[in-house]
C-alpha cells in the first residue's frame, strides 16, 4: 500500500492513513464517482443565478461563472454522462472546480460526499459501462460494508472542451 502524500504526511502516518486522497460525489442517478483531490481546486456552493447562460452552446453547458476573477465554464456532469440533468431550481448548486493542463472548469454535481483516502491498488477495471462513461471512467472501487461502487473519472477528459461541445 502507498502512504498518503499531502501536507499532513506526519499526521497521516501516525494515524495509519494509506492511499491517495479523492473527492467523492453523487450524480443524479445516485451513482458515486471520485476525482483525484490533486486536480480539485475547490468545491463551491454556487447560486444558479450567478452562472451566466451562454447562447448557442450545448445544454450540458450551464454557462460561465466568475471564479476568483477568472471566467470558467460550468457544465452539468450528470447530463454530460447521459443522465438526467442536475436540478438547477434550488438555492445552491454543488460545483467542483477542476484544473488540468492549464484548463479550469466547473462541474455541477448532485451532491458532494467529501474527501476520502482510497487505495489505487484496489482499483479494478470498470464493469459494464456504455456511452460516455466507457471513455471517462478509469476504474472503480468497491467500498464500505454495503460494498457500494465508486467510479474514478479521468480528470483530463473532463476539462477537454471538444468533448463538451460534442455532447450536444
Amino acid at each position: 500500500m502507498v502512504e498518503a502524500t499531502s501536507g499532513f504526511g506526519e499526521i497521516e502516518k501516525s494515524i495509519g492513513v494509506q492511499g491517495e486522497l479523492y473527492l467523492r460525489f453523487v450524480l443524479t442517478s445516485g451513482e458515486e464517482f471520485a476525482l483525484p483531490a490533486m486536480g480539485v481546486q475547490e468545491v463551491a456552493g454556487i447560486s444558479p443565478d450567478r452562472i451566466s447562460p451562454v447562447p448557442n452552446v450545448p445544454p450540458v453547458v450551464l454557462g460561465v461563472y466568475n471564479w476568483r476573477g477568472q471566467v470558467i465554464w460550468v457544465g452539468d456532469l450528470s447530463q454530460f454522462l447521459g443522465l438526467s440533468p442536475v436540478n438547477t431550481n434550488r438555492p445552491e448548486l454543488s460545483v467542483i472546480v477542476v484544473a488540468d493542463g492549464g484548463v479550469t472548469c466547473g462541474l455541477a454535481v448532485e451532491r458532494v460526499i467529501g474527501a476520502e483516502f482510497l487505495d489505487i491498488q484496489q482499483l479494478r477495471p470498470p464493469l459494464s459501462l456504455d456511452g460516455p462513461l466507457k471513455t471517462l471512467v478509469q476504474g472503480e472501487w468497491v467500498v464500505g460494508e454495503a460494498e457500494s461502487v465508486v467510479r474514478l473519472l479521468k480528470p483530463k477528459m473532463l476539462v477537454d472542451s471538444r468533448l463538451w461541445l460534442a455532447a450536444a
